[in-house]
């Protein structure tokens, strides 16, 4: 029975952000999916044609002189809505086993309660490292200054090339 529930706990964990994840890669809309597979042309052929709305320098590309093999993609990095969510989300699952784990201990009793200490355990492990993230970014807001902007340079007008006979 501990078993069964063990195996419910990592479901409701695991199996939320899988099917984000495959309903994510597998994009309705035809522009999606022409996006997608002109980023992989762009990566096959290591340029960058240029496309509207989309810039002209990736961080994965390939350079001259730079061998194909070693070539790196870029690392996809999550926005800090997305991050945020995402933590909600584990919060919020830590939690609801918490509960679960509480409920079933109490009417179930024994080894449960094992497995309901290791969901707090969980839980208060993540909620330290939240506040651990939380503390580092007001830290960093309250040290980092920005350099005030430059006013936009007005551009010199071009200068005119002389051209001088040897007569």
């Amino acid at each position: 029975m501990v078993l069964v529930i063990l195996a419910v706990i990592w479901a409701a964990v695991l199996l939320p952000p899988y099917l984000q994840s495959r309903s994510e890669s597998r994009p309705a809309d035809s522009i999606s999916s022409f996006q997608r597979q002109l980023s992989v042309l762009e990566r096959r052929a290591g340029t960058v044609p240029s496309v509207p709305g989309r810039s002209a320098a990736r961080p994965g590309a390939v350079r001259p002189g730079m061998a194909r093999t070693s070539m790196v993609l870029p690392a996809v990095r999550m926005s800090r809505a997305e991050a945020r969510r995402r933590r909600r989300d584990v919060l919020c699952t830590l939690a609801g086993a918490a509960a679960i784990t509480f409920v079933l201990s109490l009417a179930m009793g024994g080894a449960v309660w094992a497995l309901q200490l290791g969901c707090d355990l969980l839980l208060g492990g993540y909620v330290f490292l939240l506040i651990q993230v939380q503390q580092r970014a007001m830290e960093r807001e309250s040290k980092v200054r920005y350099l005030p902007e430059r006013q936009a340079r007005r551009t010199p007008e071009p200068a005119l090339l002389l051209r001088r006979s040897g007569s």
